[in-house]
């Protein structure tokens, strides 16, 4: 699925460039951007539910409100649940909302790197090229969200210009799997092959 990725984004610059102009020409209001902001939102919320517990628990014991035992127990949980959470948040980093300089800087950004896009070596895109462009990938139950860092200082990381947002989506066949298995003998094949779709965000 990454050497389609990255092929659907270097293979022809010249369209790459015109497609990502006409996404991000609607600017920030227009964008789609990706789920990973609706994750990251969903566990604040139940972040800032969990430490205000924390609050109300450290009340009620110092009002003499419930037992000693109740609230070591009641503690636990709640510090518990907030590391775990907290624990979630750091997979984040710095997602935030894409503005409107954040969209076009990102224009400017896969310019730059399209005047001299990687060659994929024997038409395949080498392992440090899918570290350095592709910032992670979310699994969902009907497709895979690939973020990607299209810039020349891509170091694996998120840009600095913002969330990501919606450039296309590709499907990698059956046959695709098949093909690639046959060329990479030293993997473990798989009994199953299924459709699968990528949506990218850049």
């Amino acid at each position: 699925m990454a050497q389609k990725v990255l092929h659907a984004v270097f293979d022809d610059p010249e369209g790459t460039l015109k497609n990502a102009a006409a996404v991000l020409g609607l600017g920030a209001a227009g964008v789609e951007q990706a789920e990973v902001l609706r994750d990251k939102s969903i566990i604040e919320e139940k972040l800032k539910k969990e430490q205000g517990r924390y609050e109300t628990l450290l009340d009620m014991r110092m009002n003499n409100e419930i037992p000693r035992e109740v609230f070591s127990r009641k503690q636990q949980e709640v510090e518990k649940k907030i590391a775990e959470l907290e624990q979630q948040m750091m997979q984040y980093g710095d997602v935030k909302p894409a503005t409107e300089a954040d969209v076009s800087g990102k224009l400017e950004n896969l310019q730059r790197l399209m005047e001299q896009p990687p060659v994929p070596e024997d038409g395949e895109f080498s392992e440090e090229d899918i570290d350095k462009y592709v910032f992670g990938v979310r699994v969902y139950e009907d497709r895979f969200e690939w973020l990607l860092n299209l810039s020349p200082e891509a170091r694996g990381e998120l840009d600095d210009a913002g969330s990501p947002v919606y450039f296309t989506k590709l499907t990698v066949t059956p046959d695709d799997e098949r093909a690639w298995f046959k060329k990479h003998p030293q993997w473990s094949k798989s009994n199953k092959y299924a459709e699968l779709e990528a949506w990218i965000y850049i």
